[in-house]
């Protein structure tokens, strides 16, 4: 008796203990990171795809409410493996800040929240939470670069399936007519509500339900792949419904009611399902007393963890100290020879990308015929201020129809690797070559250029990056454009990439 009263005090003070070194290294993580986290909560508030992310806290704080007599018995023994962790995520969350990738940095915050708890409480405990913590992941505002390919894939599956049906349909990209009327996939169409909400529920589930790992991974598959389904079904029996009934029923309120009944249908199918094989839940096995650390131990470690995140902020700053603060001057001298066109109009491809520092945009005469150029410069990129972003669009006006984007296979001597975007309007035909520079190297891809910031930013080189496009115009063809502009790159754009890396180091320190 005399015993086990001893043992009672450490353990159910280790449990106490546990929990506010924790809460004191998370507040530390989360005041250090107060604009992702200010970022974090507006989406939920603003975005309907993720406004579930308040649900997700609820579900975490019940899923460790749970683990707490587990924890009870269980006192802090900091980790050393736990503090390299908390480290490595913090560095990541540094690259993705300096790179203005808030995906990155929120990913990264709630890594760094997870191995906070691994770093200070030790190997023990976190194995017992590590579970419900996972779920934090689910709070982090992603997936809406994927939208515009949810998009097309609803749309096209719609298009297969009304042919299958009888129904004849001319489809042009996401928009498609049928003799009851026109539709178009808007962005609320992709499914993107349908399938972040299902992948979280099934997660959860999955968690609840089963212990295996092969059963958890297959649910979530199935978890993702079935709300795809369920939109495409959707779209397809919300316009056979308009069909039908001349377009009384599926438009409105009916179209909105319609889409959530088949999705609540499926998801319970699902759970139905997947009830059938339900894990037994295992006996788990009274924690054995373990011998606490000091408590001065836990709470210089709790101090280091805090610090780590503030010690990263400050290698940045120190970083961003090397970077110069001068106003670019961009001067393309190789395209000073070419004659511009006086009488050029707006109503050619006109790319926008509102956070550049410097804007060159104009139209020049080659062979009687104009060529636009566009080059967007950037230094010292922000948040919304970054070469690449959801606000720089390529056409903003929306006047051109896109025809086809496309990375040519041979590109001219001289031109580096380039995306080739087509469009049409009202029979004219343009072709734009577009590409990003990043302190004299060159991608198409968004994900290489922002790793070449980083690896920038790095070496102490700065942020300087730019983006390029050209355009020409056929009335016959975008092959025909094509052409024309490849023939304006492979004879101007050594020069521009040249102006491009005089610009970038006459400021550098």
């Amino acid at each position: 008796m005399a015993d086990a009263q001893v043992l009672s005090g450490p353990r159910q003070g280790g449990g106490l203990l546990a929990l506010v070194v924790v809460v004191a290294v998370w507040a530390a993580i989360l005041f250090s990171f107060r604009q992702q986290v200010a970022m974090v909560l507006e989406a939920w508030d603003t975005l309907p795809s993720h406004e579930h992310g308040y649900v997700v806290l609820v579900v975490v704080a019940y899923l460790l409410w749970t683990k707490l007599p587990l924890v009870r018995g269980e006192s802090c023994q900091p980790s050393w493996k736990g503090f390299v962790a908390l480290a490595a995520t913090g560095f990541l969350a540094m690259l993705g800040d300096m790179v203005s990738v808030a995906a990155v940095v929120q990913f990264a915050i709630v890594l760094m929240m997870i191995s906070a708890v691994w770093a200070v409480t030790g190997d023990r405990i976190f194995r017992r939470v590590v579970g419900p913590l996972c779920f934090l992941l689910f709070a982090v505002p992603f997936g809406q670069e994927i939208v515009p390919i949810l998009m097309t894939w609803t749309a096209d599956a719609t298009v297969v399936a009304l042919r299958h049906s009888g129904v004849p349909v001319y489809q042009e990209g996401r928009n498609f007519v049928i003799p009851s009327g026109r539709w178009s996939v808007v962005e609320a169409c992709g499914g993107i509500r349908y399938l972040l909400t299902s992948v979280f529920i099934g997660a959860v589930f999955a968690y609840l339900t089963y212990t295996r790992f092969y059963k958890r991974v297959l649910f979530m598959l199935w978890a993702t792949v079935m709300p795809l389904f369920a939109n495409w079904v959707r779209a397809y029996v919300i316009v056979m419904v308009a069909h039908f009934t001349a377009n009384e029923w599926g438009l409105g309120l009916s179209h909105i009611a319609l889409g959530w009944v088949i999705f609540g249908v499926a998801i319970f199918v699902s759970f139905a399902v997947g009830t059938r094989w339900r894990d037994p839940v295992p006996e788990v096995p009274a924690p054995a007393y373990h011998k606490a650390s000091p408590v001065g131990v836990v709470l210089a470690a709790t101090v280091a963890a805090a610090a780590i995140p503030f010690g990263w902020h400050a290698f940045a700053q120190s970083m961003e100290a090397r970077i110069s603060d001068q106003n670019p001057v961009l001067e393309l001298n190789s395209l000073a020879g070419l004659t511009q066109d006086p009488a050029a109009t707006a109503d050619g491809i006109r790319p926008n990308f509102p956070g550049a520092r410097v804007v060159h945009q104009a139209t020049y005469l080659v062979n009687g015929e104009p060529v636009d150029v566009f080059v967007a410069y950037y230094r010292n990129q922000t948040q919304g201020a970054e070469l690449v972003n959801v606000l720089n669009q390529l056409e903003p006006t929306k006047k051109w129809g896109w025809a086809i984007s496309t990375l040519p296979s041979k590109p001219a001597q001289g031109v580096p690797d380039v995306r080739l975007d087509g469009f049409a309007n009202n029979g004219r035909h343009a072709a734009v070559y577009h590409f990003y520079w990043v302190n004299g190297m060159t991608t198409t891809s968004d994900f290489t250029s922002k790793l070449l910031e980083a690896l920038s930013r790095l070496r102490g080189r700065g942020d300087d990056a730019a983006a390029i496009a050209m355009t020409a115009y056929s009335a016959d063809s975008v092959e025909a454009a094509r052409v024309k502009t490849e023939a304006f790159a492979a004879q101007h754009l050594p020069g521009i990439l040249a102006d491009l890396e005089r610009t970038a180091t006459a400021d550098r320190k």
